[in-house]
């Protein structure tokens, strides 16, 4: 009893004097936290767990694996840039293909154009010394609206040079314009008159030396007048102003007076165009017809039927006579332009006047013909030599 005794107080001794085991050896294994890149790979897990063991050789590895991919993340995205960068130059040398291709063929087609003009056909392109002819041709645009080759009226047909240019430039009326003529070529000017006033006018100088009991008037006007072209021109004698006249003025349509009696024309010129226009009138029943521009657009009769048309009276352009040759109204002036103004004693038909309108035919007035010399220009009004491209390409060869 004695001796159990001894060893219960030598084990209890024992226990108080050893010393203290550590917790950890009994108690489940223990991790270390440590913070981590969001992207490193799983893998990483061991190298901390080799960490805790005291691998301290183990954590410089890590760090530089880490340091090696984003080496290779930059080099990636600097990749991606140069072949951005290379399509870029990709797209851009195949648009200078073909623009150089586009440019070589063009080349190639001048080139049998050139060589098929060998034989003297007429030239494709318009050569380098018609340049100046090019600019020309802007300013006259509206005049050379009035050319075209009618075909089938053509009786002295226009140089082949001149019929290639007039395709070129889309010419579709069937008019030629002013002071181009087939069988005259002098003498082609034509006058201005640039404001409405009492004061600007033309005189001709010629006079009728005998009745006459019939006529025809022609002449080219260009007008943008509204309302009312005024007073193309007016003849008046010795007691009676207004004894042929062919007047616009106010909203009031276009009339020819004929020993002051009038008759109403269908006629619209206006336009800033140049137009052709006709009248004539014969005594017997005072029968009258009107044309613009090669077409007959009005008739009638009883226009001071029987009256003969005196003799010894003034021919004015650009003003109503209300005397003898002069007190004029400015409200009924004519603003724009006149040319070929000619006076016929007898009726031309209708294909006279179709013929003088598309050039194929021309003869000067019997009782007052077109010319600088019978012209008399008063107040300022405006005289110009004809340039117009019809005149220039048959004095100068293309």
């Amino acid at each position: 009893m004695i001796v159990v005794e001894m060893a219960l107080h030598w084990v209890f001794l024992c226990l108080i004097f050893s010393p203290p085991v550590p917790a950890s050896d009994y108690a489940l294994p223990k991790f270390i936290c440590s913070p981590m890149p969001l992207d490193m790979d799983n893998g990483c897990q061991s190298a901390s767990q080799q960490q805790r063991h005291g691998a301290g050789a183990n954590s410089g590895g890590t760090g530089h694996w880490v340091g090696t991919l984003e080496e290779a993340k930059e080099t990636i995205l600097h990749l991606r840039e140069m072949v951005v960068h290379q399509k870029e130059v990709i797209l851009d040398q195949r648009e200078t293909v073909r623009e150089l291709t586009a440019k070589l063929s063009r080349c190639e087609t001048h080139s049998r154009r050139h060589a098929a003009n060998t034989m003297e056909d007429p030239p494709k392109e318009t050569p380098a010394g018609v340049n100046q002819m090019e600019r020309m041709l802007e300013s006259l645009k509206e005049r050379l609206e009035h050319l075209q080759l009618a075909a089938s009226v053509w009786t002295n047909p226009l140089p082949l040079h001149f019929s290639v240019l007039a395709a070129q430039y889309h010419i579709s009326d069937p008019l030629c314009p002013p002071g181009y003529k087939v069988e005259k070529h002098s003498d082609d000017f034509r006058v201005g008159f640039p404001l409405r006033t009492n004061y600007m006018y033309v005189k001709v100088k010629p006079t009728l030396h005998r009745e006459i009991f019939a006529f025809s008037i022609c002449l080219w006007v260009k007008s943008s007048s509204a309302p009312g072209m005024g007073t193309p021109f007016s003849y008046s004698v010795p007691g009676q102003a207004n004894e042929v006249v062919l007047i616009e003025w106010g909203n009031n349509p276009m009339e020819l007076l004929i020993n002051d009696k009038a008759a109403t024309l269908p006629l619209t010129i206006n336009d800033a165009k140049w137009h052709h226009i006709c009248v004539t009138w014969s005594t017997r029943d005072g029968i009258w017809e009107s044309y613009q521009d090669g077409v007959r657009r009005g008739s009638g009769e009883n226009l001071a039927p029987w009256h003969p048309i005196k003799p010894g009276g003034v021919f004015v352009l650009g003003q109503e006579q209300d005397t003898l040759g002069g007190r004029f109204d400015a409200t009924q002036a004519f603003i724009g332009e006149i040319s070929d103004f000619n006076v016929w004693g007898h009726i031309l038909t209708p294909s006279e006047v179709y013929k003088m309108a598309t050039c194929t035919s021309f003869t000067g007035g019997d009782l007052i013909n077109w010319a600088e010399a019978s012209m008399e220009l008063h107040g300022g009004v405006s005289k110009f030599q004809q340039t117009l491209l019809a005149k220039w390409l048959l004095d100068n060869s293309c």
